[in-house]
């Protein structure tokens, strides 16, 4: 991921930690007309099409071959070239867009807040009898058990129980899932490692039932940032996918959802030549450069209220179960809505290796 240009918030190495300055008015940013501009020309091409498709469509319908796939492809990236370099020259001209910001307390109950979100997300999923998604379901005593320990998982990031095992426990789980349901239904949940990841960095600083009993990390400040990095990145990677694997690749799916809810309203506006076939396409071509936004941490708050407006829509027409899917996508949206980019991928790595390394070493210093 590169984040060298120049608009990229100063990181100071100090003592072995990572220290982020600068503040962020998310005011100042949203007077600007530059992104906002670049908002509605998103929005043109993708509302309520964010929909997860499989939660809604028989995912057995008969393959659909593009008419047009090299005229699609090479307008959607000739498109994506140029969100991309005006993405960088906003960040350039409007830093703060994309600054990090880290107020100390806001922070951590903000992480709080977020690890009981997503555990009640995980609650209702295995209530409902699905790992992770609608899409992932299943019978039999294993699946039940999966169920169990997702459950499990819910309930310990609600009370704040043990939140770096059921992190470590809910990284494992992922990992099951995809030998049982397979690996391409299960990476469209990449988000679950980013927020697995991300509590194993933070665990749970306030609003919790007991400290942490393992993990002893008091000698290693984690920093918010470095932690924020992988929610940013997972989530972003789930939208590349999800708008390949969903979209682009399989437009099947796209196609027969549109036959039951007419959400094509390009050609509701009068553009009767853009076809369905092309609205599919549109659709994932904008959730992969989303995506890729995310991933590079380019326009990142300007990228999340895009999709905030995408993740918010489909609820009006879709009802609660659309919500409900997506209460750990619009939580982690609004981490990154509300704290911005983070850090490098490389400074996130750097600090989830030393902080396993300092806890093989370090089980007699103090809890945090």
């Amino acid at each position: 991921m590169s984040e060298s240009h120049a608009s990229i918030l100063v990181v100071i190495q100090v003592q072995g930690q990572i220290k982020i300055g600068d503040d962020m008015n998310i005011l100042n940013f949203c007077k600007r007309p530059a992104w906002v501009l670049v908002l509605i020309a998103l929005t043109l091409y993708v509302s309520s099409a964010q929909a997860h498709l499989k939660w809604f469509v028989d995912d057995s319908q008969q393959a659909h071959i593009y008419n047009n796939l090299i005229f699609y492809s090479l307008t959607w990236v000739s498109i994506g070239v140029v969100l991309i370099l005006v993405g960088i020259l906003i960040d350039r001209i409007y830093p703060k867009i994309s600054a990090s910001w880290q107020p100390k307390l806001i922070e951590k109950y903000a992480t709080s807040i977020l690890g009981i979100l997503v555990g009640i997300s995980l609650i209702i999923s295995a209530l409902g009898g699905n790992l992770f998604s609608m899409n992932i379901k299943g019978s039999g005593a294993l699946h039940t058990t999966l169920l169990l320990v997702e459950g499990f998982i819910g309930v310990s990031l609600i009370i704040g129980l043990a939140v770096r095992q059921a992190s470590l426990l809910l990284m494992a789980l992922w990992l099951v899932v995809t030998q049982v349901a397979g690996l391409a239904v299960t990476l469209e949940n990449l988000w679950v490692l980013g927020v697995a990841i991300f509590f194993l960095l933070r665990g749970r600083p306030v609003l919790r039932y007991s400290r942490e009993d393992v993990f002893y990390l008091s000698s290693f400040a984690i920093n918010q940032a470095q932690a924020l990095t992988f929610l940013r990145v997972f989530i972003g990677a789930n939208l590349i996918f999800l708008g390949l694997s969903e979209k682009i690749m399989v437009p099947e799916l796209g196609l027969a959802f549109l036959q039951e809810h007419q959400w094509n309203f390009m050609q509701h506006l009068g553009f009767f030549w853009f076809t369905d076939e092309l609205f599919v396409f549109s659709a994932g071509a904008v959730e992969v450069i989303l995506g890729i936004f995310l991933v590079a941490g380019w326009t990142v708050r300007l990228t999340a209220v895009t999709l905030a407006i995408f993740f918010l829509t489909p609820p009006f027409f879709m009802g609660p179960a659309e919500i409900i899917g997506h209460i750990p996508h619009i939580s982690i949206v609004a981490m990154i809505l509300l704290f911005g980019r983070g850090c490098t991928l490389k400074i996130a790595l750097a600090s989830l290796a030393s902080m396993l390394k300092r806890a093989r070493t370090s089980h007699q210093a103090p809890l945090i």
